[in-house]
């Protein structure tokens, strides 16, 4: 299948078929289940906020009646209170220093009074009920009670404790009892320092709020129960203690306090608990069931703090997932059936391109096959293709034709070019062998000399370069040597070379002075010169006897002075180009070699040899070889510095041509 190009196709196609298939059933289930779980969450957060604001407005209903009724009741015990004080005050105003006289009196007015649902309490300062409308009322009665404060009675009535305002508390004032409560107030009396205390039944203040509170979860069941939450989602409240309030059904309640969530371990209530709080918040829970038809669940809860209802509302989980199931279910069909549809409008595509690339494929393998240089057969099995293809297999099989004509005609130009070529290479084998013949090659060869150690070299960077050198005997005290570097490279470089070492050699024989032997090469090179060529060149002359060298350079670099210190440049006028203009002037330079020194030309193919990073050999590394070499003979300190070059380079070719050229004098 993977061998041909319809193959690959194909199973490419099915790949990403397959891919986009999978990760739209994907992102369609999570996207649509998303969506759903929101919209649900939406829902219960909805029904939980107007849960909270029912409740919210009947709780606020609740207290406002619960308060009007119990500032009714405060304002009779103040009225009361302050009715007994103002008595109390006429006998203690009567009975002066007699206080036990005047209360004796009071007391009894006390018991006459006729104070209906209203109960007194006179106490004195040690916290002892001393008088009471009520008969069951026994002396320390309040040092024993708690009111709904949880302060105790005794210290809150106490007189020394006592605001002149007074003070208001309600208690529970028969234990047993749980609906006794009571609403009490206290006041100070300074003349007798006693508490007079006054209290009212408040409940039926109670039982009127628990009946409010009883109507109040009856209309939230009937509320709850007229909701559509999802499938079977129900609204579920209950009380701090546990006591289920909606649903009111037996088997439900008991089964939601009994169950346990098997995601935590714990009690669902507990869960509840846990994760109620003022603001809404949600978890999940697993519960368990004894007929084993376990489904997730989430619930939705938070906390009323003034009835202290933990409410919740309940969703499976399953059906909120179900119409997204029902969706991607619908959806993937849908995306099969297209898929398998551009499989097949893929399939006739491909066949239509493959079958004409089958015809050009086994047409190429028989290319290679044919023999272009004789001529070309007149027709092939793909000459039809570009009239019958008007598109991309057409344009392919029309550049097949193409390539074969311009193939067979290139083959031709390449036969006649090689021939070509292969003359010239020869021809250029010659010129090298002539070049290299021209410069000498023993050393010190024809000069004959012992006083001198000779040593040269030249390396063309082509076949033919436009580096020289040349050494030849003047007389017999006399050597003239000389080092240049053509501008160009190749023949032309070469060709400018010898024509500028045979004028070295005629003018050597007219002067002696390097000078002005370049001075007459300079204007006989400038007079015809089409190509604007030029030689950087020094001609120098040794006296074999005394050492001296005179010597003229024309734009050449620097000679090098060896001596038994080191290596080091000889600064000396660097003067014009030699060919580039007529009427130039040179002068000669002079120096004298002491036994040892040495004396080296070289060309910039040396210290400008380029490494694969670009990098030059460089002056430095140049001057440091031959110092490190300088007590050696003349072929070993070049010859040391050429292989250094090659070292350099590396793998990089050879930019430029060198030569070198290295005399040392013993006396």
């Amino acid at each position: 299948m993977f061998s041909t190009i319809k193959g690959k196709i194909l199973f490419a196609v099915i790949i990403v078929m397959g891919i986009s298939t999978l990760v739209n059933i994907f992102s369609t289930h999570r996207d649509v289940g998303n969506a759903m779980l929101a919209a649900q969450q939406d829902s219960a957060l909805n029904i939980l906020h107007s849960l909270d604001l029912i409740i919210e407005g009947d709780y606020h209903n609740l207290l406002r009646e619960k308060r009007s009724l119990t500032l009714l009741k405060r304002s009779q015990l103040k009225d009361t209170a302050r009715i007994i004080a103002s008595v109390f005050a006429g006998f203690a105003a009567k009975g002066n220093s007699r206080e036990p006289l005047g209360l004796e009196h009071a007391l009894a007015w006390l018991k006459t009074a006729p104070f209906d649902n209203v109960t007194y309490y006179i106490i004195d300062a040690q916290s002892k009920v001393t008088a009471s409308s009520n008969r069951q009322v026994t002396p320390f009665l309040f040092k024993s009670l708690n009111d709904v404060k949880h302060r105790n009675i005794a210290k809150v009535m106490q007189f020394d404790n006592l605001s002149p305002r007074g003070d208001f508390a309600a208690f529970n004032l028969d234990q047993s009892q749980d609906n006794a409560s009571v609403l009490a107030y206290f006041t100070p009396f300074s003349p007798w320092s006693l508490t007079i205390g006054v209290s009212v039944d408040i409940s039926r203040i109670q039982a009127l709020a628990e009946k409010q509170e009883s109507q109040i979860i009856s209309s939230l069941t009937d509320y709850t129960q007229g909701l559509k939450i999802a499938g079977s989602g129900f609204v579920y409240i209950f009380e701090k203690s546990g006591a289920v309030l909606v649903p009111h059904q037996a088997s439900t309640s008991l089964a939601m306090r009994t169950r346990v969530n098997q995601l935590t371990g714990n009690l669902i209530n507990d869960d509840i608990r846990h994760n109620a709080s003022a603001e809404f918040s949600h978890f999940r829970y697993l519960p368990e069931n004894p007929d084993k038809s376990d489904r997730e669940m989430i619930a939705y809860c938070y906390y009323f703090k003034p009835f202290k209802w933990y409410i919740s509302v309940i969703v499976p989980l399953q059906e909120i997932k179900l119409p997204a199931q029902r969706l991607v279910i619908r959806q993937s069909l849908i995306i099969v059936m297209m898929s398998l549809a551009g499989l097949l409008a893929i399939i006739l595509v491909i066949g239509r391109i493959a079958t004409p690339l089958q015809r050009l494929s086994s047409y190429a393998r028989k290319i290679p096959k044919l023999d272009f240089s004789k001529p070309m057969e007149k027709s092939t099995p793909v000459d039809d293709l570009p009239e019958k293809y008007k598109d991309e297999v057409g344009d392919l099989a029309a550049s097949f034709i193409l390539m074969r004509h311009e193939l067979s005609r290139n083959i031709q130009d390449l036969i006649n070019i090689t021939t070509a070529r292969q003359h010239i290479e020869s021809e250029l084998g010659i010129a090298r062998e002539i070049q290299m013949g021209m410069v000498p090659k023993t050393f010190p060869g024809l000069l004959e000399f012992d006083q001198i150690d000779l040593y040269a070299t030249l390396q063309p960077a082509k076949e033919v370069g436009g580096d020289l050198y040349d050494f030849f005997r003047l007389d017999d005290d006399h050597v003239v040597f000389t080092l240049g570097d053509v501008s160009d490279k190749g023949v032309p470089a070469a060709l400018f070379m010898v024509v500028t070492r045979t004028l070295i050699r005629v003018f050597s024989g007219k002067d002696v002075s390097p000078a002005r032997m370049m001075t007459s090469i300079n204007n006989v090179l400038s007079s015809d010169n089409p190509r604007t060529m030029f030689v950087t060149l020094i001609i120098g002359t040794l006296n074999i006897r005394t050492g001296q060298v005179i010597y003229a350079n024309g734009g050449h670099n620097p000679p090098i002075i060896t001596t038994r210190d080191g290596a080091r440049f000889i600064e000396s006028k660097k003067e014009p180009l030699v060919g580039a203009m007529p009427g130039m002037i040179y002068s000669d330079s002079t120096l004298t070699l002491s036994n040892g020194q040495g004396f080296m030309l070289y060309t910039d193919g040396v210290n400008e040899a380029m490494n694969k990073e670009g990098e030059p050999f460089s002056n430095q590394l140049m001057i440091d070889e031959v110092s490190k070499d300088r007590d050696l003979p003349s072929e070993t300190i070049v010859l040391n510095l050429l292989e250094r070059i090659r070292q350099h380079a590396g793998s990089a070719s050879q930019s430029d041509d060198i030569a070198m050229l290295m005399i040392k004098f013993h006396k």
